[in-house]
């Protein structure tokens, strides 16, 4: 591996594929925070929660927030160690 560079996660896809920031992100967007207001909770720039939505839409398999909030109930958090 690289100088620097992370290992890469085991799954691609579906909800075990998510990173803590991407879940983080995504919980709350799904409970109603604009991108915005994730944004500034998380000290983050707003590009920045566009790219981990982004992420998380692919590896979900979805296109919208109300479809993220039908989803990310069901998700549970990444085990300990997980590369974010």
């Amino acid at each position: 591996m690289a100088a620097g560079a992370r290992p890469r996660r085991a799954v691609l896809s579906g909800p075990a594929a998510l990173t803590a920031s991407e879940l983080r992100v995504a919980r709350m967007a799904a409970a109603g925070s604009t991108n915005r207001e994730i944004a500034q909770a998380l000290f983050v720039t707003r590009r920045t929660v566009e790219v981990h939505l982004t992420s998380t839409y692919r590896k979900l398999g979805i296109t919208s927030r109300q479809a993220l909030r039908e989803t990310i109930d069901h998700v549970t958090e990444p085990t300990a160690g997980t590369p974010d």
